[in-house]
């Protein structure tokens, strides 16, 4: 993970944070780690909306699925784009998408 603001990498052990996140029985503490993630997802979308430009090559990452698609920008709306993937469009939130 590359910190934007100094340009330097952050390591994290992503399965000791989770264990953590598992163990913890505060509920306002995990109420105020989930508003800080939803928080830093619409910085990072941001980040990438405004990196993006119609008939930019992007790659649609699934949260759910081990799916990839590449498709294409057509269109940069507020909060969502629309991607041409295999000739149909799609309205794809940015936090879904990456610049190739």
């Amino acid at each position: 993970m590359t910190n934007h603001k100094t340009g330097s990498n952050i390591e994290v052990d992503k399965k000791e944070l989770l264990a953590t996140l598992m163990q913890m029985r505060d509920l306002d503490e995990l109420r105020l780690i989930r508003s800080a993630i939803s928080d830093r997802i619409k910085e990072v979308a941001n980040a990438i909306k405004y990196d993006l430009r119609i008939g930019d090559p992007v790659l649609i990452k699934s949260p759910r699925k081990e799916l990839k698609e590449t498709g294409t920008i057509v269109k940069v709306n507020r909060t969502r784009a629309v991607v041409n993937i295999s000739g149909k469009e799609w309205n794809v939130p940015f936090s879904l998408l990456a610049k190739q």
